[in-house]
């Protein structure tokens, strides 16, 4: 990829993030900061000796632990904000391409020397890589919050907070899983983002339906026809958490490069390539 064509690129992928900064960045700092208020409510009516007790039990829990045996324990936090990148990118997914036909802004980066294949591909590496940057920054700021605080309460309470420095590795390195999981999951979604770009592309209206109701139909006619749930049991199959999520660092090579994971991508090239060409023929 030469210089022009990757500037081309990352023209795209800011324009993406311009264009849907509400999700990508609003709805993780207006969820953290519902948290930050939640969590001081919940401090104003506990009694301070709870409180200590609650920091002193915090200690003993991490005590002994290295940071990336912290790791996932400090990934419970995230799990809110990992929930809502799911949705947010269902959402943008769903809206991708589809938002370009419905304000004719399609025709505009149609008339620039920007191609299709680039255009869908920037949908996509947006939805895995760049959005959780954001998520994972907005966590971090949590994080250090939380850490400061939980300093400042060990001053107010006369309680000895030891291992902050470890602690904070730990979230740095729970953080780096949140990342990972991000990644790994979008790979092993990637039928579903492939399905939904398709019809992002294909819909006039109402892209959801097409995408859930053509998926049901399939479904139903496979049930009908051949007496058989393939296509429901694989999708089932997909859902589980423990196939994307990473615990531990040494999980990631286990998760990429198994064969499930190298189907899915495969099935999930084949349903953008139709995102592509489906794109082409918009009227």
């Amino acid at each position: 990829m030469n210089k022009l064509a990757l500037n081309q690129f990352i023209a795209l992928l800011y324009r993406e993030v311009l264009e849907n900064r509400n999700l990508f960045i609003g709805a993780p700092a207006v969820l953290a900061l519902l948290l930050f208020v939640f969590a001081a409510w919940f401090v104003s009516l506990t009694p301070g000796w709870e409180l200590a007790t609650g920091i002193e039990y915090l200690s003993v829990i991490f005590e002994g632990l290295s940071p990336t045996e912290m790791a996932p324990i400090l990934m419970i936090p995230a799990i809110p904000f990992m929930m809502m990148l799911f949705f947010c990118g269902l959402i943008y997914l769903l809206n991708a391409l589809y938002q370009d036909r419905k304000d004719m802004s399609v025709f505009f980066w149609q008339s620039m020397p920007v191609s299709n294949v680039k255009t869908v591909l920037s949908k996509v590496v947006t939805i895995a890589i760049v959005a959780p940057v954001f998520y994972v920054a907005v966590l971090f700021v949590v994080y250090v919050i939380a850490l400061l605080s939980l300093t400042l309460f060990g001053i107010i309470l006369d309680v000895q907070v030891a291992g902050l420095g470890y602690l904070f590795l730990g979230a740095v390195a729970s953080l780096a899983l949140v990342y990972l999981s991000a990644f790994v999951t979008s790979l092993w979604l990637l039928p579903s983002v492939g399905w939904l770009l398709l019809f992002s592309a294909f819909a006039k209206r109402t892209p959801i339906l097409w995408a859930a109701g053509v998926f049901i139909l399939i479904g139903f006619l496979e049930d009908f026809i051949f007496g058989s749930q393939y296509l429901a049991n694989w999708v089932e199959s997909r859902g589980n958490p423990s196939h994307y999520i990473i615990y531990h660092f040494s999980d990631v090579a286990d998760r990429l490069f198994s064969y499930d994971m190298l189907f899915g991508v495969l099935v999930g090239s084949i349903l953008l390539v139709g995102a592509i060409c489906m794109r082409r023929f918009i009227d």
